[in-house]
């Protein structure tokens, strides 16, 4: 607040005036935030970018227990649910946002789990193995997933073959 040129004040308490100036624009430096989005790394181990990645896993459980998919000798629950929501996230990322019942349904499609089926096949069953519980596993699986099938159609090549 400035000071009022009719209130008598002392020479010692007297304000300065002063006059702000202005930023130059030319040649400055610009602003770290202004330089565009960042720069995730990427490539084998390095994990997923994607927006809220854990809601893949609420959305995953979701999903499981509308189509009834439980446990069998051949896949344990857990490591279903936990592949399944990080192809999920995957899939999500590459399209720069978060995940959603559609990549999860894509996911499980891949899988050879459509609706209506709620049994895993014996050769996806063992690429799932201990994924829920080991993260190396999991990135190894995920990584195994080509970034193209991903961004395609179920149609095109499910896992379940590979």
């Amino acid at each position: 607040m400035t000071q009022p040129n009719f209130v008598p004040v002392p020479d010692s308490a007297i304000v300065r005036a002063t006059m702000t100036t202005a930023t130059p624009e030319i040649g400055r430096a610009k602003k770290a935030g202004l330089l565009g989005g960042p720069n995730h790394g990427s490539g084998v181990g390095r994990g997923t970018a994607t927006p809220d990645a854990g809601y893949a896993l609420t959305l995953t459980h979701e999903y499981l227990h509308q189509h009834h998919i439980v446990d069998t000798a051949e896949v344990n629950h857990h490591d279903l649910e936990v592949a399944m929501a990080a192809l999920a996230s995957k899939r999500a990322g590459l399209y720069g946002r978060g995940p959603s019942m559609s990549d999860v349904r894509f996911a499980f499609e891949l899988a050879g789990i459509t609706n209506g089926t709620g049994v895993v096949s014996p050769s996806f069953a063992t690429q799932l193995r201990g994924v829920g519980h080991s993260y190396f596993l999991l990135r190894d699986f995920v990584d195994g997933v080509d970034v193209d099938l991903l961004r395609g159609t179920v149609a095109e090549a499910p896992i379940a073959s590979h």
